[in-house]
């Protein structure tokens, strides 16, 4: 009996011990963290953190995070997990500078109200933050999405920069064509964005308070304004260039200007000025002219995501991208600069004369015709590096300025069309949406550029392999039958026009329009069935991975205990061997 008491007055003390240890002390200990990510993604970068310190006013951050929305998908739940740990690093490491609320709002309620009127996404449920200065106006990420997951410490950091610094940077824009027109809608969104500054295209000198400067096709300036433009760069500024072989914005030829291509060679990059790109598998529809059915144009190309550079903040939020027309870049001989694509080509495209191009009515023939050498082509790049002057002596009145700049900042697109109203109705706000990050990430300050993004997880290179080899064996097999489709649907629309009728109608029974419509019927059918062809080896590859990553663990959990069943068994037969 008492030695019955004795252990449960011992289990008693000890119990309480360890509940006063928890509520006592354990809040006390050091909040002690360590990140074993391979790119240590849970981690402030040193430029974040020197942004931070750099916070001369509190801020408010406001994060909304519908964790019980019923739209939400569990890879947007463990990314809102993910935000709301970086936001709490942030908290910490501004050493009581920001302020974060984490609030999760819920249906109906002031907190979903409030988060709908300050403009957050609620596609997926709320996942969006807000941030505050006192005497200035709020900033918003209306929605963090995992595909932009590399970008996340940019993304906050950025959001950071604009409440410290709310005033609008100046860009200057220089063109050789007349935008006004053709890009009014571009225009109207970076005067929104920032204060633009046009120039003459005479202009000798670039003002030194235009830190970011936007050049659109320089073969049509004159060589005063190439040395102007060399000379902003050299002394730091940053330069968004548009070149484009062959520009639908001006009608007129634009002849060549030997100067700008020795001003991109001393850049470390070239551009054919008489040759085109096309791609079979990026190819969109184009109209050549009025009154005349669409065919698909191979110089008109609509770049998914696959063809961006997912980390590079150029491409923020942008889902595709349509270029026209477009040349390809590459780097010159003796290059010294790093050139890393912003915009690539398929694997299935090749660089054409563009005198090929000279009658719409070839596009289709062209398709057929072009060889391609599975090499994707650049059509837009960062370019960073040293660079030289190609005005040793300066420029007749105007005399020799910097000789050699160590480190420049250029981003260059081999299209002009990019910012045309009309290319960019294809994917509504794409190519705005490319231009306003470019310009926007060229005149952030040092600090915020310097933030680099962070890969999460190495792809798997077979299956991003394979996923192209299909993509190539679909748009190979199906551009004739989709050429058919869209001939066969506007023969349709023409003989059977669409008109206001009662609730009931009479079927039309016309043989040429029941043929028609037959054909119209069956074309998406076989198109679907060359797409099953085409994706079958890649997925049944992707159910073989699926199945060996689910049954690797069971399967090791039976080796474990099959090998305990082995061991007590021997040990059991053992034992009386021990004893004999």
């Amino acid at each position: 009996m008492g030695s019955a008491l004795r252990a449960g007055m011992t289990l008693l003390v000890i119990s309480l011990l360890f509940l006063a240890f928890n509520l006592v002390w354990v809040p006390k200990l050091p909040n002690v963290r360590w990140d074993v990510s391979y790119t240590q993604i849970h981690t402030l970068s040193p430029s974040t953190r020197q942004l931070l310190t750099t916070l001369e006013h509190p801020l408010d951050l406001y994060y909304f995070n519908a964790i019980n929305a019923p739209q939400r998908s569990q890879a947007m739940s463990r990314y809102g997990r993910r935000v709301e740990d970086m936001l709490k690093e942030v908290e910490k490491a501004a050493n009581g500078m920001i302020n974060l609320h984490v609030i999760n709002p819920t249906p109906f309620s002031e907190d979903a109200y409030k988060a709908g009127l300050f403009g957050l996404d609620d596609t997926q449920g709320f996942l969006g933050l807000i941030g505050t200065r006192a005497g200035h106006s709020a900033q918003r990420i209306d929605l963090f999405s995992p595909e932009h997951e590399p970008l996340l410490e940019y993304e906050i950091s950025h959001l950071l920069h604009k409440l410290t610094h709310p005033e609008r940077p100046t860009i200057g824009l220089l063109s050789g064509l007349a935008l006004d027109e053709p890009a009014g809608e571009l225009l109207e969104q970076m005067r929104e964005q920032f204060n633009v500054v046009e120039l003459a295209p005479t202009i000798a000198q670039v003002p030194s308070s235009i830190t970011a400067l936007m050049v659109v096709q320089p073969r049509a300036l004159p060589e005063r304004a190439l040395y102007a433009i060399e000379q902003a760069l050299m002394r730091g500024a940053k330069l968004m260039v548009f070149i484009d072989p062959v520009s639908e914005i001006a009608a007129q030829a634009i002849s060549t200007n030997a100067r700008l291509d020795a001003l991109l060679t001393a850049w470390g990059i070239q551009m054919p000025a008489d040759t085109l790109l096309v791609d079979n598998l990026y190819a969109s529809s184009a109209t050549p002219g009025p009154g005349m059915p669409k065919v698909l144009h191979p110089a008109r190309l609509e770049l998914p995501r696959q063809a961006m550079n997912p980390t590079d903040p150029s491409t923020w939020k942008v889902d595709a991208v349509t270029v026209s027309s477009s040349g390809a870049l590459s780097l010159s001989n003796n290059n010294r600069t790093l050139l890393t694509p912003l915009l690539q080509s398929s694997r299935q495209s090749a660089l054409v004369d563009a005198e090929r191009f000279a009658s719409a009515t070839t596009f289709d023939s062209l398709i057929d015709e072009t060889a391609t050498t599975g090499e994707r082509h650049v059509i837009a790049a960062r370019v960073e590096g040293p660079a030289y002057s190609v005005f040793p002596d300066g420029f007749k009145d105007l005399p020799p300025g910097m000789q050699r700049a160590e480190q420049i900042q250029v981003v260059v697109v081999a299209d002009t069309d990019v910012l045309a109203d009309a290319v960019n109705t294809a994917q509504p706000n794409g190519n705005t949406q490319f231009v306003l990050n470019t310009l926007d990430n060229l005149a952030a300050p040092e600090i915020l550029r310097r933030i680099q993004p962070r890969v999460i997880t190495q792809p798997l290179h077979r299956l991003e392999h394979m996923r192209e080899e299909a993509a190539q064996a679909y748009r190979k097999s199906a551009v004739e039958l989709e050429r058919r489709h869209e001939h066969t649907e506007q023969a349709w629309q023409r003989l059977n026009p669409e008109h206001a009728s009662l609730v009931t109608q009479a079927v039309d029974t016309n043989t040429q329009l029941q043929a028609l419509n037959k054909e119209r019927l069956q074309l998406p059918i076989e198109l679907h069935a060359l797409k099953a062809q085409a994706y079958a080896p890649l997925q049944r590859f992707e159910r073989y991975l699926k199945g060996l990553m689910i049954a690797t663990m069971p399967l090791l959990l039976c080796l474990i205990a099959w090998g305990l069943v082995l061991y007590q068994r021997r040990r059991r037969s053992a034992v009386p061997a021990a004893y004999d």
